[in-house]
């Protein structure tokens, strides 16, 4: 039978091997920066391109107009019961760091005013944290998830414990990685946002590298803002993401200062407009949108937990091969619950050439993708699901292979 559009066409792990445009040239392990985007998903905004411009923007209207942009509004609940939230809580945006940044600047910061940010944040999160001290006399707080000089992460009790050192009332935002682009450590982000809500502290939770590698319930940890992406680990297409916002993330949200419309105690309350509503403005890009809704069917009809215990197999198989290559350290935390699927390593008296070697001669060699972290001057890997146990033998035989001699 003929899969509807935007309808799923994989719904096992070999299916999603055999969509991923890479896989026959090269062993992939990049998806913490780009998740190839699936031929079907391909194929689904391709679709909906030729048919918006050969018909539906004739018809807005009419019949097929209508049905047109009923699927491309579908996409936004297929996201909303991925994240377990509301439709009418979920905004698109561009990418991530577009939706952390409507989060913040939607503060009205002043000089004096205190932000809270952890140490294993991406770099755009800490450029807004310099730009709002320079700009506007913001005090920074950064909360450690390790000790002073060193790159191991402590654990979530750690991390908990700074944070509630270091979180004062007078902080109005705390943003926390769900997982960290530097070295996948899993932060504690519904205990977190549970301490930053006792003290009256707004939370932004980045879920740039934990949707779609494992289940994630943005209801349950509760942050007034959950921002991420699509063209990561829902191999998905570039230049999408969203901004989840709650009901009361959305009271005082106002982010292009729009006309807001007045709660019951007659003050203004923007939780009576959707997400979408305060943030999407003038023409939209609905084929995106399409293949955003195309990509989630695809990771929801595998199943996260399946894609989860692949990615945790692979990682942990991979973590114990590094253990064993003369000349690196793994710098990501061993036990699954505190970490991921993305493992970075260092060499022994690494320097960013040496590792920057390494990537080129991995690359050049033996056709394997991987990443330079400098914040720890590392080597990333990111293992996703349509990756096999016999692509990371392979990466493990390279680098004992190379290692020593970079």
């Amino acid at each position: 039978m003929d899969t509807e559009p935007g309808e799923p066409e994989n719904s096992s792990l070999s299916q999603l091997r055999a969509d991923v445009p890479l896989t026959s040239e090269y062993i992939y392990l990049n998806s913490c920066t780009f998740g190839p985007v699936l031929r079907s998903v391909q194929r689904c905004m391709a679709d909906a391109l030729r048919e918006e411009n050969e018909e539906i923007i004739a018809v807005r209207g009419k019949e097929p107009g209508v049905r047109f942009y009923e699927r491309a509004e579908k996409a936004r609940k297929s996201v909303a019961e991925l994240l377990g939230v509301s439709v009418s809580d979920v905004a698109w945006v561009y990418n991530t760091t577009t939706a952390s940044r409507l989060a913040i600047m939607s503060i009205d910061w002043k000089a004096g005013d205190k932000l809270a940010v952890t140490d294993a944040e991406h770099l755009s999160t800490h450029q807004a944290a310099r730009g709002l001290a320079q700009g506007r006399g913001v005090e920074v707080t950064v909360v450690p998830t390790a000790e002073p000089g060193e790159s191991f992460y402590r654990g979530p009790d750690y991390f908990l414990e700074q944070l509630d050192r270091t979180l004062k009332r007078s902080h109005r935002l705390l943003v926390m990685s769900h997982v960290s682009n530097i070295d996948g450590r899993r932060l504690p982000v519904v205990e977190g946002t549970r301490l930053a809500r006792s003290r009256g502290v707004k939370t932004l939770v980045d879920g740039a590298q934990s949707v779609g590698m494992f289940g994630v319930d943005a209801y349950e940890i509760g942050a007034e803002f959950f921002s991420g992406s699509t063209h990561k680990w829902l191999m998905g297409p570039p230049g999408i993401g969203f901004l989840v916002v709650s009901d009361e993330g959305r009271m005082d949200y106002n982010p292009f200062c729009l006309p807001l419309p007045m709660g019951e105690g007659g003050g203004i309350d923007g939780s009576l407009m959707a997400a979408g509503a305060l943030n999407e403005l003038g023409t939209q890009n609905y084929a995106l949108r399409i293949g955003a809704g195309a990509c989630v069917a695809t990771v929801q009809g595998i199943g996260l937990e399946k894609i989860e215990e692949q990615c945790r197999s692979l990682t942990e198989r991979l973590r114990a091969g590094l253990h064993c290559v003369p000349g690196i350290r793994v710098a990501s935390p061993g036990i699954w619950e505190h970490s991921s699927s993305v493992t970075t390593i260092q060499l022994h008296d690494g320097t960013p050439q040496r590792c920057l070697q390494l990537i080129e001669r991995l690359l050049e060699e033996y056709r394997i993708v991987v990443k330079y972290r400098p914040e720890i001057c590392g080597v990333r890997i990111g293992v996703a699901a349509f990756n096999t146990i016999e692509e990371i033998e392979q990466l493990l035989s390279a680098l004992d292979h190379l290692a020593p001699q970079v």
